[in-house]
């Protein structure tokens, strides 16, 4: 909608207005994903504190994480309907543009190869495999000790033992009936790389809106940067690539590659409460000690920034 100035002219809508417009493809499944971690959390600490069979806390997040995909799935389909009868106007594409999704997508698909081939995981230091094994074999949270195979018999850090990631892998185990191998090091990782670059596609669309000249070839060519350091990534433990294409079931990983990019997106497009998720859903799944708390750091750069662009933007009015 256009804003008439004081001399009586049409302003153009500013690019934030743009930029807050619906949500996209992406913002839905990473949506999904992020309450499926949530309830995994609550299964979770029912089973740690209430001593409930596992067994049954997994048919619990079965029954809880279908029924949110189904409400998320029908969010989708509501807005995208709605969206359908108002479509926004598309801009061509042209051939660079074509080249670039082109190189994005054979980027992505070599990178799903690598991590599907299953032996590429790095579990050096991690206990990620055998927690969700002597979860299953025990039937019950945190009973046995994957390191020694007998009960505890000492306690281990509170923070660590909220997490919910090892829960969540065994609930897929239980309910699907898949080894503990292929859904850590092969199902997780391909879930997460997808994710990954969901997350990334909705922050170009958000830095690219469609009403800017050449949007999709800034988008294309942005994937497609992405995708390449990502490859790069993988020489150094620690790097975001490795940890992508070796490590995808780890917090971290998820924290770096899925809920950053998304945070910042939703950021830009004045989003807040979303952006809450993000930071709800790191602390389900990042120990202290992995820099816990870099969701929030970020809403809260985000936050100034914008406030601050705002201040500069009304004092620049004010002087006019």
């Amino acid at each position: 909608m256009a804003i008439k100035s004081e001399e009586g002219r049409e302003k153009a809508p500013d690019k934030e207005g743009v930029r807050m417009k619906g949500n996209y493809l992406g913002d839905y499944l990473i949506m999904g994903i992020i309450s499926i971690i949530g309830l995994a959390e609550v299964v979770h600490l029912a089973a740690m504190f209430l001593g409930l069979p596992f067994g049954r806390c997994a048919m619990l997040w079965g029954g809880l994480s279908g029924t949110a995909v189904l409400a998320v799935a029908g969010m989708f389909f509501y807005h995208w309907k709605k969206g359908s009868r108002n479509p926004e106007k598309v801009e061509k594409r042209n051939a660079l543009e074509g080249i670039l999704f082109l190189v994005f997508a054979i980027l992505v698909i070599s990178q799903l190869i690598f991590v599907c081939t299953g032996n590429t995981a790095c579990r050096e230091g991690d206990m990620t495999l055998e927690t969700v094994k002597s979860f299953l074999a025990a039937d019950g949270i945190y009973r046995i000790n994957p390191m020694t195979g007998a009960a505890y018999t000492a306690g281990m850090p509170f923070r660590l033992k909220i997490l919910c990631l090892p829960t969540l892998y065994a609930c897929i185990c239980r309910i699907t009936g898949l080894s503990p191998d292929f859904v850590v090091r092969i199902l997780i990782p391909v879930i997460v790389l997808v994710s990954c670059y969901a997350s990334f596609g909705v922050l170009a669309c958000s830095l690219f809106p469609a009403e800017e000249t050449v949007s999709g070839r800034k988008r294309a060519c942005f994937l497609a940067a992405a995708a390449l350091i990502m490859w790069v990534g993988t020489y150094r433990y620690g790097m975001d690539g490795f940890q992508l294409l070796y490590c995808g079931w780890r917090g971290v990983t998820i924290r770096n590659c899925v809920l950053l990019p998304w945070l910042l997106s939703l950021c830009i497009r004045g989003k807040w409460m979303s952006a809450v998720l993000c930071i709800l859903a790191e602390a389900c799944m990042v120990w202290t000690l992995y820099g816990c708390g870099w969701c929030l750091f970020a809403a809260l750069g985000m936050a100034a920034a914008g406030l601050y662009r705002r201040k500069r933007a009304e004092k620049s009015l004010r002087e006019r």
